[in-house]
């Protein structure tokens, strides 16, 4: 099992924060570029995530189903039901956590778990940590543009 955990400080407040990761439409802006659409079948815990992948073909589609979101304890976790035979990796689980950093800051933290499929190690932790990475500057890009 290969695990990636990327934690950093982005500079909104922590529902600010919560809102942007469990809404639907703040979904849809994380997954930029590397989804290019989602749609959501069902509500709360056990909906399930439809996601179509950028530079893919429309017919292949990547299933997620929700299986935390604790407004609580600003926890989310998100688990691959079918990997669309796109996806390399088996027994895939997303993380996210919100930590509050005062008034107007918080701490994101990310973690992903899967076991790769028929791909070395190295080059399926590379996969992850982009797609950390990318979700990180959609994240800030999404909190700079509601702020104007």
């Amino acid at each position: 099992m290969i695990v990636v955990e990327k934690a950093t400080r982005i500079a909104a407040p922590a529902e600010r924060l919560w809102h942007l990761l469990s809404s639907r439409e703040g979904q849809c802006r994380l997954e930029r570029g590397i989804v290019a659409s989602i749609d959501f079948e069902g509500e709360g815990i056990g909906m399930i995530r439809h996601m179509r992948l950028e530079g893919h073909s429309p017919d292949i589609v990547v299933k997620e189903r929700l299986e935390l979101c604790d407004e609580a304890t600003l926890e989310m976790r998100l688990s691959i039901v079918d990997t669309g035979d796109i996806v390399p990796f088996a027994c895939h689980s997303g993380y996210a956590r919100i930590i509050p950093a005062g008034p107007a800051s918080s701490i994101l933290s990310l973690r992903t778990s899967f076991m790769p499929v028929d791909m070395d190690d190295e080059t399926a932790r590379a996969i992850a940590e982009r797609n950390h990475d990318m979700l990180i500057a959609n994240v800030r890009t999404a909190l700079a543009k509601s702020a104007q």
